[in-house]
């Protein structure tokens, strides 16, 4: 990874998925729990992984992916409030932060974020129009404004731009990452976890279809 700006991954793992009817982080889907998903692309990507968490939730440990654990002391008031325990703990100054229901998330697309962040303070993709906070870069610098809006009442990631020096990625840079922006699906109610097990599972054969042609050959 030499050559470009060490970055964290931060996944937001905290919520209570009231749409989705039970906790999201530990949610199976195809197999393993939906934080793991997540997870396992940013490792591809970044130089750590942290995952913000409630005080009283309990984490599926993934074999083979290493993550430290921060505590969200504001659960429940946004994801603002997760990128404040995310950066307060990060080891590099980058933080790309990501929500734990992304099970398609490209490491090709994190890295073209934190990219993105070079000589601001945020980069955030737009996609069809409407910004993405999650999936973002943040700096530490934005750490107090942060705080600030927090105290305020505020929890929006979005609140953040107007304070701070930024760059909105958009749709054809990112393609250039991911193809179909597939790394932006969330799984929200279960008809998306239905609707998101079949594209994983048409992944799957059309890998072992390609495994099976070149052993033929």
């Amino acid at each position: 990874m030499a050559g470009r700006e060490a970055f964290s991954a931060a996944v937001l793992a905290g919520g209570f998925g009231r749409r989705l009817g039970r906790d999201k982080a530990s949610c199976p889907l195809a197999g393993r729990p939906l934080l793991h998903w997540t997870a396992e692309a940013a490792a591809q990507a970044a130089d750590e992984i942290i995952v913000v968490r409630r005080p009283d939730q309990e984490l599926p440990r993934a074999e083979g992916i290493a993550w430290r654990e921060a505590v969200d002391q504001r659960h429940d008031r946004g994801p603002l409030a997760g990128l404040e325990a995310a950066l307060g703990v990060a080891r590099n100054d980058l933080v790309v932060l990501l929500a734990c229901d992304m099970p398609l998330l490209r490491a090709e697309a994190v890295r073209v974020v934190a990219e993105g962040a070079a000589g601001v303070e945020i980069a955030m993709p737009l996609v069809g129009g409407q910004a993405q906070p999650l999936l973002g870069a943040y700096r530490k610098a934005v750490l107090g404004r942060a705080k600030r809006l927090l105290d305020e009442g505020e929890g929006r990631l979005r609140a953040l731009l107007p304070l701070a020096a930024h760059r909105m990625i958009g749709e054809e840079a990112l393609r250039r990452a991911d193809a179909e922006l597939v790394s932006f699906t969330n799984v929200n109610r279960p008809g998306d976890l239905e609707r998101v097990a079949a594209v994983i599972e048409r992944g799957r054969g059309a890998a072992r279809a390609a495994a099976a042609r070149e052993g033929a050959e």
